[in-house]
């Protein structure tokens, strides 16, 4: 990860994991995946998970905005759901308030998590990597099909970025100036996921609550959705930094996600509509995450750790280095003729040097001190393969789609099969004799 911690990790709730994040990443966020807290609370609470209990705590962990509003709505989802007994008789639930600060928006959103919550991206990778590997492979066969895998997310990779480095998006639609802005700025699917809460954010109205003085560079604002009674939805309030041309909402998915939420977007174009302020024009660049736009790949500090001592993993080391600063460059400067033709001279030379200082072969290719040998150059038919013993290949056995009859059931089909049949026949007798007589 170029040397920089995780900010956030989300995970199912075991003892164990969440100690192992304390003692190796003790400033971590260690999050809850809330897709497992849904599952777990089908199984826990049977019956009593209904669509109202799943509807309450889907707001507990997507939509609750600070301590209070949580510990509101808590309460509220008890009296509704668990009417006299309450959370005392479910020790489940017990449980899940006890560690309400690792899967409730009101504490996970003030940790940035890209705008994740759940473990789908590693379920998701687990399951890409099942079609390319199977348990009876050895080392090197392994390798040869993760490099596979590898290069089929490089290519997929690339041609996203040609894709978002090729198209503009289409803004001529809209009259907004924060619109057209980020229409150049953000790769087409954050684009797209931007013009969705713009959309969203026409039905919102929003109000001054606070006396704005000319000396004054906060202010604070209710934004909300007014029904047809006078009732207000989503109700969220914004603060604004009239020095900075910054707006912060209480929802805090800017926060959580560095993606602006639909109720700063409503702030910024009524301040524009309204004050015709530049600042609130655009959106600084001090909202717009650089992990989001076309230019994310673009600059980048690269600090790497080599070993101190002479092994093959120092070479190893070395060898990853060089790829991967190697490889931020190469997909920058092929887009180029020009940086293309720099490049490959400057590559060209620095061959020449290299021969000259007579650096033919890397030196982790030697046999070491404690007799392991790096393999970096061997063909995959030259590695010295040793089968493991403690692993068996599984057996594929037949197993019908249909469930298993006991033999009572089986023995009872049976004979009812046989009873309709001697039924039949009974009838078919029957009726042969009566066509007979007809006939006499």
């Amino acid at each position: 990860m170029g040397g920089v911690r995780p900010l956030s990790m989300f995970t199912d709730q075991a003892a164990a994991i969440a100690a192992g994040i304390r003692s190796v990443f003790p400033d971590c966020f260690h999050g809850l995946c809330t897709w497992h807290i849904a599952q777990n609370a089908v199984v826990n609470l049977g019956s009593l998970c209904d669509s109202d209990f799943l509807r309450e705590l889907s707001y507990l962990m997507y939509n609750a905005d600070d301590e209070d509003d949580f510990e509101y709505n808590w309460k509220k989802m008890i009296e509704k759901c668990f009417p006299g007994k309450g959370p005392l008789g479910h020790s489940w639930l017990q449980g899940i308030y006890k560690v309400r600060t690792k899967w409730s928006s009101a504490w996970v959103n003030c940790h940035f998590g890209a705008g994740m919550k759940s473990t789908q991206l590693s379920e998701c990778c687990n399951s890409n990597i099942r079609h390319y590997l199977q348990s009876e492979f050895s080392v090197s066969r392994f390798f040869v099909h993760f490099e596979r895998m590898l290069d089929n997310k490089r290519d997929a990779e690339e041609q996203e970025e040609y894709y978002a480095l090729s198209r503009l998006a289409d803004s001529r639609f809209s009259t907004s100036p924060i619109v057209k802005q980020v229409a150049n700025v953000y790769t087409p699917k954050i684009f797209k996921f931007f013009l969705d809460q713009y959309k969203e954010s026409l039905a919102y109205n929003i109000f001054s609550n606070t006396e704005i003085e000319p000396e004054g560079h906060v202010g604070l604002f209710d934004v909300f959705i007014l029904e047809d009674d006078l009732t207000r939805l989503d109700s969220r309030v914004l603060k604004v930094d009239f020095e900075n041309g910054e707006i912060k909402c209480s929802c805090r998915k800017w926060e959580s996600s560095g993606m602006i939420c639909k109720h700063q977007i409503k702030g910024y174009d009524m301040l524009w509509s309204t004050t015709c302020n530049l600042k609130f024009q655009h959106i600084p660049s001090s909202l717009i995450l650089k992990r989001w736009t076309r230019a994310a790949k673009t600059g980048g500090n690269f600090s790497f750790e080599v070993p101190s001592t002479d092994s093959p993993s120092k070479y190893r080391s070395r060898l990853f280095n060089l790829s991967a600063v190697s490889a931020s460059m190469i997909s920058r400067v092929a887009l180029d003729d020009d940086l293309y033709k720099s490049a490959m001279a400057f590559m060209t030379d620095l061959i020449k040097k290299c021969e000259a200082l007579s650096i033919t072969e890397p030196a982790g290719t030697s046999t070491s001190s404690n007799g392991d040998i790096c393999f970096c150059y061997l063909g995959i038919d030259d590695v010295p393969v040793q089968k493991v013993k403690g692993f068996k290949p599984k057996k594929d056995s037949f197993k019908p789609s249909k469930r298993p009859i006991p033999a009572a059931e089986a023995a009872r089909a049976v004979s009812k099969k046989k009873r309709k049949t001697s039924r039949l026949e009974e009838e078919n007798l029957k009726a042969v004799e009566e066509s007979l007589r007809l006939k006499l």
